[in-house]
């Protein structure tokens, strides 16, 4: 597979929702959810797209952080709100593709940081809480969208205690399984399938993420979990099985065929796990 003509090819596509760089023509960086800014962002910076190799890159990165408010936090949409989820799978595509040092994105990660439930992990309030004590929980989902940004940004000495109780909070939600925090995120088969690219919350992300965390790898619910994705490999390699629609034209999405990039992150995740 040649990366270069990947990237190439989802950059010929910034406009296919209506908008400017994948937004959808209301200006909503989220919609639709299998294609949009924030993802594609997470996309080109795990193919090896940057700031500095491709100015239209540089340039959906300035446009994600038009949308930030004074206050630091970073909106969906020109009337939309700032939820912790969407901040977090936005910071991480901005480091990834090499902006983490941008003071606009540290400004968006010490906002996201305040945001921590009492909980152990973040959570978005967009459902009414009392419905039961589960929906008062912290929301596995938009947890791991925010420790996937918090290990770019060198903020972990000064917010350890918020990282961690993070991690915990997902590696207690691989024990009890179930439907949790205001989006009731469970773990069912659709979660241990091998989804590619990272949209949800699903294994193969669920390992990448804490794995780069020292004290998720010393856990046993974390091998646990990793033991689990390696049992989905064959010849050594993670294979996709259930990619979303959007991208299933991409050589990296094809179900059931090995490709180098989920090959690659397989690789380092297991390097770092044993």
């Amino acid at each position: 597979m040649d990366r270069s003509a990947q990237i190439d090819r989802i950059l010929s596509q910034q406009n296919v929702n209506g908008g400017p760089f994948w937004s959808r023509g209301d200006g909503n960086i989220h919609a639709p959810n299998g294609m949009s800014t924030l993802l594609v962002l997470n996309v080109l910076g795990e193919l090896g797209a940057s700031v500095r190799s491709h100015p239209q890159v540089a340039a959906a990165v300035e446009f994600v952080l038009d949308y930030q408010t004074p206050d630091g936090g970073l909106r969906y949409s020109p009337r939309g709100g700032k939820l912790p989820c969407l901040v977090g799978q936005g910071l991480a595509g901005i480091a990834k593709v090499g902006a983490a040092d941008d003071p606009r994105a540290i400004a968006a990660m010490t906002w996201l940081i305040s945001k921590r439930h009492d909980g152990g992990g973040w959570r978005c309030a967009t459902v009414r809480w009392g419905k039961s004590t589960a929906t008062d929980h912290s929301n596995p989902g938009a947890t791991l969208f925010v420790l996937d940004a918090l290990r770019y940004y060198g903020l972990q000495a000064q917010v350890r205690g918020d990282a961690a109780a993070g991690v915990e909070s997902l590696l207690h939600h691989w024990e009890t399984r179930l439907p949790t925090g205001p989006c009731a995120f469970g773990i069912g088969a659709r979660f241990l399938s091998i989804e590619y690219p990272f949209t949800r919350y699903n294994l193969f992300y669920f390992v990448d993420v804490l794995s780069h965390y020292p004290q998720a790898l010393a856990d046993a619910r974390f091998q646990a979990a990793y033991r689990e994705l390696a049992s989905h490999a064959r010849g050594g390699q993670l294979i996709v099985e259930h990619p979303h629609k959007a991208w299933r034209g991409y050589e990296f999405a094809q179900p059931g065929q090995p490709n180098p990039v989920t090959a690659r992150i397989f690789e380092d995740i297991r390097a770092r796990a044993t």
